[in-house]
C-alpha cells in the first residue's frame, strides 16, 4: 500500500471514530470506513500509541483520545474566528429557520463540525457532531466537489453516482454557475440541505437542512443566497486562521 494511501485511510478511520462519541467497534468501524479489518487494526494501534484514540476494555469500543486536542489547540486558539463561526451559524439558523451547520470537506467525506438546530425541526432526529458524512449525500459534498475539474471528480467518484457521473457532471456545472448546491433525500428520505463552500481554499462550507417539503425551488434559491453570503462573510477569518495553523503545523488541514 502506497504512503499516500495508507495516509488517507488513516485520516478516513480516524473521521469515524470521532464521529461516533459512544464509541465504535471493530467491525463497524470497518464497515464505515471502509477499510478492512485488518488495515483499521494497523491504523488503530498507530492512533492508539500517540493517544488519538483509545480502547474501551469493557465495551471493546473505540472512541477519540485526548492526544487529538496537540493538533486542534493551534486552531482552537484562534478565538476571533472560532467564535466568529459559532456566530455566523447561529445567525444562519435564526435567518432561514432552519438548521445550519459549518463542515470540513475533503475526498474522504464530509465532517459535521458544528450545527445550530433550527426552530421549525420536526420529524428528523437531532443527529451527533461530529459526524462524518460522504460527499454523494450532502449538498457539502456536492459544493466541494464542483471545485474541482471534470477528470479529478470522475476519479473520485467512479461509478457512485447514483444518477450516473455524466449526470453529476452537469450538476456540479450548474452548481458552480450558481454558487450553492441542493440535495434532496441525501442522508435520509425527506431531508434537504442547502450548501456553499467558503473562500478560504481548505475545503470549509456552511449549510442549511430541513424537511424536504419545506424546501422548494423558490426557498432553496433564498437559502442558496444564505449561505453563499455567509460563507463570503466567513472566508477573511478563515484566511487568518488557517494560515495561522499551517505556519505553526496545527489545525485541521485539507485532506484531499
Amino acid at each position: 500500500m502506497s504512503e499516500a494511501r495508507l495516509a488517507r485511510r488513516t485520516v478516513v478511520v480516524l473521521k469515524a471514530v470521532a464521529a461516533q462519541p459512544e464509541g465504535i467497534g471493530l467491525s463497524e468501524l470497518s464497515r464505515a470506513a471502509l477499510v478492512s479489518k485488518a488495515t483499521c487494526l494497523r491504523i488503530l494501534a498507530v492512533l492508539r500509541d500517540e493517544g488519538w484514540v483509545v480502547l474501551d476494555r469493557e465495551t471493546m469500543r473505540y472512541r477519540i483520545g485526548l492526544g487529538v486536542l496537540a493538533i486542534s489547540v493551534g486552531f482552537l486558539n484562534e478565538g476571533a474566528a472560532t467564535a466568529e463561526i459559532v456566530d455566523a451559524v447561529a445567525r444562519l439558523a435564526a435567518q432561514s429557520k432552519e438548521t445550519a451547520g459549518f463542515d470540513q470537506v475533503s475526498a474522504s467525506g464530509v465532517t459535521v463540525l458544528l450545527q445550530e438546530v433550527g426552530p421549525q425541526l420536526i420529524g428528523q432526529a437531532v443527529r451527533p457532531v461530529p459526524r462524518l458524512q460522504t460527499l454523494l449525500a450532502t449538498s457539502t459534498g456536492k459544493a466541494w466537489l464542483a471545485t474541482l475539474d471534470e477528470p479529478t471528480v470522475r476519479e473520485l467518484v467512479g461509478e457512485g453516482a447514483p444518477e450516473g457521473t455524466d449526470a453529476l457532471i452537469a450538476e456540479l456545472a450548474l452548481i458552480r454557475e450558481r454558487g450553492y448546491a441542493v440535495t434532496l433525500d441525501g442522508i435520509e428520505p425527506g431531508a434537504a440541505s442547502v450548501a456553499a463552500m467558503t473562500g478560504d481554499g481548505d475545503g470549509h462550507a456552511v449549510w442549511i437542512g430541513g424537511p424536504t417539503f419545506r424546501f422548494t425551488a423558490e426557498r432553496c434559491a433564498e437559502l442558496g443566497a444564505m449561505v453563499v453570503a455567509r460563507a463570503a462573510e466567513l472566508t477573511p477569518a478563515l484566511r487568518v486562521a488557517v494560515g495561522r495553523a499551517r505556519t505553526t503545523g496545527a489545525g485541521p488541514g485539507h485532506a484531499g
